[in-house]
């Protein structure tokens, strides 16, 4: 499905459904993930249960309900950090998989994200477009360009 691109907030966004990228350390420290634990406490509370009860595991998404929104906390990278590409592109592809699953299971027609990936886990946002313009076949995705 081809990508829509809006400049704005992706935590106004109209889509019920909210998607960005963590790692499998347990940790929402930067960038939007942390924006995601300050404003939904409640998903960075069920990553962290899921973190110390069996372990996180690369492109893996925990699903959580959270102030009129479901948070897709989507495992696209194992570490953190700024000195090498941290995403992992086979991870993104499974969690994008899972997201297009669930929406066509539940009618979601639109999802709204970041540059999942292109941000502070130096990812090659041409590669990572097309995993999800080929991954995500039934909803929307619309991408928040945050500047």
């Amino acid at each position: 499905m081809k990508i829509k691109y809006i400049q704005g907030d992706l935590l106004k966004a109209p889509e019920i459904v909210i998607i960005h990228g963590c790692n499998c350390k347990g940790v929402m420290g930067s960038g939007v993930a942390k924006l995601i634990k300050e404003q939904h406490p409640l998903a960075f509370k069920e990553y962290r249960k899921v973190f110390e009860e069996t372990g996180l595991f690369l492109g893996d998404v925990i699903w959580v309900h959270s102030n009129n929104k479901i948070i897709a906390n989507c495992l696209t990278q194992q570490d953190f950090g700024t000195d090498k590409v941290q995403v992992d592109y086979d991870a993104v592809e499974c969690c994008m998989t899972e997201i297009n699953r669930n929406c066509i299971v539940h009618g979601i027609t639109a999802v709204a994200m970041p540059k999942i990936g292109a941000g502070l886990a130096g990812g090659d946002w041409n590669i990572i477009e097309k995993i999800i313009e080929t991954s995500l076949t039934y909803p929307i995705p619309v991408v928040y360009k945050v500047d």
